[in-house]
């Protein structure tokens, strides 16, 4: 029997004896494995358990996002450091250490001090898995083919998704189980610490890439924001996706407290819930790389954001008795959406960033992304605030102040989006796509009104 020695798709420079990007598919896993168990409903459980407020609780399901404004301020360092394994794995296991510290606090914080000593702790932890992140893709798309990185990042967010179902099922149990109590949140993050050291060792083991290094190492202070600022096809994709997060966010972010404390879900339900986004996810992401490879990235983010209006819209009618039905429909739109949306949305800012100095394009881009993570829920709260204040809707419609809001993000999305995408069709490339198309169309209408005439002529 014959072996194939062809090598997957998806290898650029092959390397038999490592699989480089194998080796980031095994650490997609564990990575994931650890920021599920430490953040999400987890970390909004542990911080209600130690008194959290609402809007603390709504910025902990988003705070990696948020944590990436501060990661601006270290790009200039960090693009003189060549060796992008050497820096992420520092970064990697020193957000590993500070993420696995906030389980102590409950137990070694003085009372009425635990939140004080909380917040700093996630700050800090997640502005270096932030960080971390970005250097990570670095390394990673050193491997990668370009003209396949649609199918390479979907097969990616497909095992990650299979993680995510498979802990949702497990952790979710476990929790309701242990009834919330605080043994429950140490022996989560006991299982997390684990999954982190097993990604370091991974990360120990997947060889360097240069493909990505700066030609350059000297980065001024002011390049942070001057670079991106200059280029305005990046600076308006940067705004557009900072924007839709932002409107998004207005709602979303308070989606988690709105199930957990309000609708008074347990913990297996709400897990049971979010596996609706996650599993279909594990087929479709695989069709919509596919399509992003042959249509474009930019054509999958344009048909993927569409359905993040219709979840929030589902979200809207979502009442105490009604959310069973609600819920369901607007997570489904979600999965949908949000299988489409990861893999467009990588692909294209990677497309449009210049070779050179790519993490402060990149740091630029969370920082921007952060910022809309930051003004949505302060936007919602607000919101939130003026609605509660009206009898008229508390009195008439329940939990009418959150409720509010999904219509609202709702209505901005799809503003945003005939905005945006009549500015791109006007942009100078589309325009003559554009009038080349006007044009064929216009010849070929003249060539059936010539066959008409003469067919005329000669059957009158």
């Amino acid at each position: 029997m014959r072996i194939s020695n062809s090598r997957p798709f998806f290898l650029k420079h092959p390397d038999p004896g490592k699989r480089p990007l194998n080796c980031f598919l095994a650490q997609a896993c564990l990575g994931t494995s650890f920021t599920y168990l430490t953040s999400g409903a987890f970390l909004s459980g542990l911080a209600i358990l130690m008194g959290a407020g609402d809007v603390l609780v709504s910025y902990l399901s988003v705070i990696i996002n948020i944590c990436g404004v501060l990661i601006l301020a270290f790009s200039t360092f960090l693009e003189r450091i060549r060796s992008r394994k050497r820096l992420a794995i520092i970064l990697t296991a020193l957000s590993k250490i500070f993420t696995l510290c906030i389980v102590i606090i409950p137990a070694a914080a003085p009372a009425g001090k635990e939140l004080a000593l909380f917040i700093p702790s996630v700050i800090i932890a997640f502005t270096l898995q932030a960080q971390a992140s970005v250097v990570l893709n670095q390394w990673m798309l050193g491997f990668v083919d370009e003209k396949k990185s649609g199918r390479y990042i979907s097969l990616r967010q497909t095992l990650t998704l299979a993680v995510t179902v498979v802990l949702s099922m497990t952790g979710g149990r476990w929790m309701d189980y242990m009834g919330g109590r605080y043994m429950g949140f140490v022996i989560i993050f006991a299982a997390a610490g684990l999954m982190g050291l097993f990604e370091i060792i991974i990360l120990a083991r997947t060889p360097d890439s240069t493909v990505y290094q700066p030609q350059t190492v000297k980065c001024r202070p002011w390049d942070i924001i001057r670079l991106p600022l200059k280029d305005r096809r990046y600076l308006g994709f940067v705004a557009y996706i900072s924007l839709f997060y932002l409107l998004l966010n207005i709602s979303d972010s308070f989606t988690m407290v709105y199930m957990m404390k309000y609708l008074a879900l347990p913990y297996q339900t709400v897990t049971m819930l979010s596996m609706i986004i996650s599993l279909p996810q594990l087929f479709l992401l695989t069709i919509w790389g596919r399509i992003s490879d042959r249509r474009g990235h930019q054509f999958v983010l344009n048909a993927s954001v569409w359905l993040f209006a219709a979840e929030t819209l589902f979200l809207s009618f979502a009442s105490p008795k009604s959310w069973s039905l609600f819920i369901p429909l607007a997570f489904s739109a979600a999965s949908v959406g949000n299988a489409g949306f990861v893999t467009a949305v990588f692909n294209r800012r990677y497309e449009l960033m210049p070779r050179q100095n790519r993490i402060v394009y990149d740091n630029f881009y969370t920082a921007a992304v952060g910022l809309g993570f930051i003004l949505g829920p302060m936007t919602g709260g607000l919101l939130r605030g003026w609605a509660e204040s009206s009898p008229v809707l508390t009195d008439s419609i329940p939990f009418a102040g959150i409720r509010l809001l999904y219509l609202i993000s709702t209505v901005g999305i799809l503003l945003l989006q005939v905005l945006y995408l009549y500015g791109f069709a006007r942009s100078p490339y589309n325009q003559f796509r554009f009038n080349k198309c006007l044009n064929m169309a216009l010849r070929l209408r003249h060539t059936v009104y010539l066959l008409k005439e003469k067919l005329r002529c000669h059957f009158p």
